[in-house]
């Protein structure tokens, strides 16, 4: 078999597997789950997240409503594991950074329990408290 031949067999296939891989890890998701970030990114996303009165006080001063992660708010969020506090036991604390819907930056220290051992907040989520970015305002809320 000469080269030409070859090269076409050896084109089939690599055809044949990029078409598998987007089938089984693309199609359908709105980001690549199988990385550390999509995966923690996803996990939040299908959570009810919950939140403390300190917490639901600040949102409340700021003017966020509570219901401000959504899909679109997910879809754009991003993780910062060098920040984040990824070997705390039993549920690690990570520092997410998203959008606003009107175009502030916000910061996020949420708590994820996808999977604790000996624990009763597994499949949970808190979000233990936020920054926003370039906001001077202060609020009373028992800090």
């Amino acid at each position: 078999m000469n080269f030409l031949g070859r090269l076409k067999y050896y084109l089939l296939g690599f055809g044949l597997g990029c078409i598998v891989v987007w089938a089984t890890l693309y199609k359908d998701r709105d980001r690549p789950s199988w990385l550390p970030q999509g995966r923690i990114l996803e996990f939040l996303e299908r959570t009810t997240i919950n939140m403390g009165d300190q917490v639901k006080c600040k949102l409340e001063c700021h003017q966020i409503p509570n219901g401000f992660m959504d899909k679109k708010f997910w879809k754009n969020a991003s993780v910062d594991f060098e920040k984040s506090a990824t070997k705390r036991k039993p549920c690690p604390e990570y520092y997410i950074t998203g959008t606003l819907e009107n175009n502030q930056k916000i910061i996020l220290y949420i708590e994820s329990c996808e999977t604790c051992e000996n624990c009763s907040q597994e499949g949970s989520a808190t979000l233990r408290n936020f920054e926003l970015e370039n906001s001077s305002q202060t609020c009373n809320c028992g800090e």
